[in-house]
């Protein structure tokens, strides 16, 4: 792995967030920024009147979290199956 650092900048409502992040994580980390201050913009559109700032930022969060969890969640489902069906293979094939 590289040892070169790329500096990648969140500006959440004004509030600037730098990372230094490993050179081939930098996409992930873009792409990320990006996500975030387009929901950010929804969240702030829809509920600005009745949700201050921090409020608007917890939400995203756990929005965030959930996301993860439910593809972790995914990914755990696809590999037992992937494995069942390994092992229907291998026990398929005779001695």
């Amino acid at each position: 792995m590289s040892a070169e650092k790329e500096k990648v900048i969140f500006n959440l409502s004004g509030e600037k967030i730098p990372f230094l992040v490993p050179k081939e994580e930098e996409a992930f980390y873009v792409e990320a920024r990006d996500m975030l201050s387009e929901r950010l913009a929804v969240l702030k559109n829809k509920y600005s009147a009745s949700a201050n700032l921090n409020q608007l930022l917890t939400a995203l969060a756990v929005e965030a979290l959930v996301d993860a969890l439910k593809v972790d969640d995914r990914y755990s489902k696809l590999k037992n199956e992937i494995d069942a069906r390994l092992d229907l293979i291998r026990n398929s094939i005779p001695d």
